[in-house]
């Protein structure tokens, strides 16, 4: 919808109102001065959310780069955390580590020094003890631990505390699906542990790589099974396409994140998805924070809530079922204007429906796959819709 034909739904609506006041009332005046203080409200929320993710989106990349140039001075790789890794670094800096969710492994680095050889690392104290303390780490703990999240969102500690009051879970609670506990499964995992020596410019590095068991990242997903559902359910989508999404954007690390910023296992945007979700949700739009977007039940909610909107409100005009799916997992990547260019090159979703209406759904998705604007979004359409059948099938 356009922006003239939304002031002119605006001004009905207010004169419709404007019927139930009393016969004292000028109506001339009521409507000069009320209906502009009206738009100009509804001007200044979208000013003021503007300006929120603005200030946020600052903060989050000031934080960043402290953090990048902080870890520059100790380490010649630096690694952090993103869409297919989970990082974090000791308080001195001397120890990394990072489970890979492609790759199916962690990895823990040692900066080597007179403390700390090879000998050292496989003692029981060594690297057996923080991957114990690695498997028991909760994500409230792993958050508090970001120096990134604490710095963008100006949250003291009590506050993260209250966030996460109730949420005690394990950020690799899929171990104990495997292993009676952690300690077994660092038994366990030890024994097919491969330790190397790197040289750098920073000195040497000491690694320990730990490959994960195949099983392991469909266990990942099954936790996650039981919130998707509610969340798909209470906003009528797919379950099947929740999980295929955040399998997709997240490998199910429910600690991840994009320079957008983006967070959380459906990688929600706090100034687009997350905005319109928290409208659709409470009834008014505010910026999201990293903190609550790595909760994995409210993302998973959050994401759902903005499926709803863009079957049900922004690609509505699209007649065929099939062919709004396969729009909306394209713009769930991209947004709506470039799904319109694909069809009429350019973001016109109104004129597009025409197009798009004219066409089988097979058609739809060809056109999808080999014309949206960007290449990665060409490739996210072909991985969702994969994942989407798997999870089909498992539900």
């Amino acid at each position: 919808m356009n922006r003239p034909m939304k002031h002119k739904m605006k001004r009905r609506q207010f004169i419709s109102r404007l019927a139930l006041l009393p016969f004292g009332f000028s109506a001339v005046n009521v409507f000069s001065d009320s209906f502009d203080d009206f738009v100009k409200s509804q001007q200044a929320g979208v000013e003021r959310v503007k300006n929120d993710f603005q200030a946020y989106q600052e903060r989050y990349l000031d934080a960043f780069e402290q953090h990048k140039r902080e870890l520059e001075h100790d380490w010649q790789t630096v690694e952090l955390s993103n869409q297919e890794i989970w990082v974090e670094y000791s308080r001195n800096l001397t120890k990394k580590t990072v489970v890979d969710y492609v790759h199916n492994e962690i990895r823990i680095s040692y900066k080597a020094s007179d403390d700390i050889d090879s000998q050292s690392v496989l003692a029981p104290t060594g690297f057996k003890k923080d991957l114990t303390a690695l498997l028991q780490r909760t994500e409230y703990q792993a958050i508090t631990n970001d120096p990134i999240n604490r710095l963008s969102n100006n949250l003291s500690a009590s506050q993260l505390e209250q966030s996460f009051q109730t949420n005690q879970r394990l950020v690799l609670s899929e171990f104990n699906a495997f292993y009676e506990n952690a300690n077994s499964a660092t038994t366990a995992l030890s024994k097919v542990a491969v330790i190397s020596t790197a040289e750098t410019r920073k000195g040497p590095i000491i690694t320990v790589t730990i490959p994960l068991p195949t099983q392991l990242p469909i266990k990942r997903a099954e936790k996650y099974y039981a919130s998707a559902l509610k969340a798909a359910d209470k906003w009528n989508v797919d379950p099947a396409l929740v999980l295929a999404i955040a399998h997709t954007e997240s490998h199910f690390n429910p600690l991840a994140r994009s320079h957008i910023p983006a967070f959380g296992l459906m990688q929600i945007v706090p100034a687009s998805a997350g905005k319109d979700a928290s409208k659709l949700m409470t009834g008014k739009s505010r910026i999201l924070t990293s903190t609550e977007l790595f909760d994995a039940d409210f993302n998973l909610e959050i994401g759902s809530a903005y499926l709803n909107l863009l079957q049900t409100r922004y690609l509505k005009g699209i007649s065929d079922p099939i062919s709004r799916q396969y729009c909306a997992i394209a713009a769930y990547n991209t947004g709506t204007g470039n799904v319109a260019k694909a069809f009429i090159g350019h973001a016109s979703m109104q004129r597009a429906f025409g197009v798009i209406n004219q066409l089988s759904s097979v058609r739809v998705y060809e056109i999808l796959k080999n014309d949206l604007p960007y290449e990665e979004t060409r490739n996210y359409l072909v991985k969702v819709l994969g994942h989407l059948e798997t999870y089909q099938a498992i539900l």
